[in-house]
């Protein structure tokens, strides 16, 4: 349960002096090709990271990506760095794609290692692939099957990428379960017998001279591994889940006591499609709470009892701010020191704070939260959202910044401070640049609207 990935992959036998590893299936791919490429690094190869079909583009994950780049290029950023992850750009820059199959040959010889996200899930944490995945490189040593134990015990409707080609294996297999197939709750046991009909045995046909081996992610749980491997004709393994990147949890806060005065009436509760626009950066903070562990408090700071009663009924800390008049410093004050007190937390802490604006209905939960973990792994302790030129919120400060945000004063915001520091700012570009509109204006909501 403790081995390295790089120990139980030479665990296997035949471990060449230049591997070629394929990682598939779902529940960590992403994580796991970094962790292993870090791995092989310090055994001092040269390790290429890349895909044949999609993976998060590398500036999402606080990494430095050659996208789009010759195989001279290539070749260069490998003499400057053990680890070098290559592809070309995907849609809306949110995404990695492969290398041209010219190119992915000319740079194999720069290399040591190559390591290879071969497979994809949509952010599922259990997968059954169709007939035409995974997409496996020729020359392949190694194939790394994973799948995530966040997944076991809840319906395979729910968790499983590709259900209709479960459904086939379960009804071949002509295993009993509960009411309908999509209910049936994924177990060790149906996993391993998925993961064996789903990928083993194909992938044994197709490359007969790659050693394979199932990774139960995300689990200490030594009995789930054993059970899955009982249904399984190569070995599992077990590996337990990362600490929360970064050294301290994260505070977020939503500001919005604005008065709206270039709008003409109180734009937080106009209402787009239905819903009174605060509500939407309020959903994408209620998301965000359900999906990280190191989320430590939601704070939201408004002069207007609507939003304090909507965010109390979330459960989040609702702060009343009388002084909206002197300006947004004022909301952001209140809101570093009610986090701060409800946690219990202070200057020596090693936390981050999260600025959120009510007036930016078109942020997703999913763009912040690739935002979160890229900042997190980048080192910066300031952050935000951007697309080009144009930086946007969320905006994240390190503890080390609080005392200069603390002495911010009338409608000045944390952007001034991000802009004293920009050796020590992360930016996560987003994919659609609607995303970062808030809204000053009736007439600028008209533009958007139209």
């Amino acid at each position: 349960m403790n081995k390295s990935l790089l120990d139980m992959l030479k665990s296997l036998g035949n471990w060449p002096k230049k591997p070629v590893i394929s990682l598939v299936g779902a529940g960590g791919k992403t994580t796991c090709a970094y962790l292993l490429a870090e791995e092989l690094a310090r055994e001092g190869k040269k390790v290429l990271v890349t895909t044949t079909t999609h993976m998060e583009h590398p500036a999402f994950l606080g990494r430095n990506g050659v996208i789009d780049k010759s195989p001279e290029e290539i070749k260069a950023a490998a003499e400057k760095s053990p680890v070098v992850t290559a592809g070309t750009s995907g849609p809306g820059g949110m995404k990695m794609r492969a290398l041209p199959q010219a190119v992915f040959k000319e740079v194999l010889p720069f290399f040591d290692a190559v390591v290879i996200e071969a497979d994809g899930s949509r952010r599922h944490p259990f997968k059954v692939p169709a007939s035409h995945e995974p997409v496996i490189v020729k020359g392949t040593t190694h194939i790394m099957i994973l799948a995530g134990m966040p997944a076991m015990g809840k319906p395979l409707g729910e968790v499983c990428f590709r259900m209709e080609e479960a459904e086939k294996l379960v009804c071949q297999a002509k295993l009993e379960g509960k009411g309908s197939l999509s209910g049936m709750c994924l177990t060790p046991r149906l996993a391993g017998y998925l993961l064996e009909a789903g990928y083993v045995q194909p992938l044994k046909t197709r490359f007969p001279g790659a050693e394979q081996m199932i990774l139960l992610n995300q689990t200490e749980d030594g009995n789930a591994v054993a059970e899955m491997g009982e249904h399984t004709s190569v070995p599992v393994f077990g590996r337990p889940s990362l600490p929360a990147a970064g050294r301290g949890q994260i505070h977020l806060i939503l500001l919005a006591a604005g008065f709206s005065r270039r709008f003409g009436e109180n734009k937080l509760l106009y209402e787009l499609d239905g819903r009174p626009m605060y509500r939407y950066p309020l959903e994408v903070l209620e998301t965000l709470r359900g999906l990280r562990k190191d989320i430590a408090s939601v704070c939201v700071v408004s002069r207007y009892g609507t939003i304090l009663e909507d965010a109390a009924e979330k459960g989040f800390c609702a702060v009343e701010n009388k002084e909206s008049v002197l300006g947004i410093s004022s909301s952001l004050k209140l809101g570093i020191r009610e986090s701060r007190r409800v946690c219990g937390t202070d200057e020596k802490d090693e936390d981050f704070y999260c600025f959120f604006v009510a007036d930016q209905p078109h942020l997703r939960a999913d763009t912040v939260n690739r935002f979160l973990d890229g900042f997190l792994k980048s080192g910066k302790k300031i952050g935000c959202l951007a697309k080009g030129d144009t930086t946007g919120n969320p905006v994240i400060f390190h503890e080390t910044y609080i005392p200069e945000l603390l002495r911010l004063e009338g409608d000045t915001g944390g952007k001034k401070v991000l802009k004293k520091h920009p050796e020590d700012v992360f930016l996560c570009e987003v994919g659609e640049e609607i995303q970062l509109h808030d809204y000053d204006s009736r007439q600028s909501l008209e533009i958007t609207e139209r």
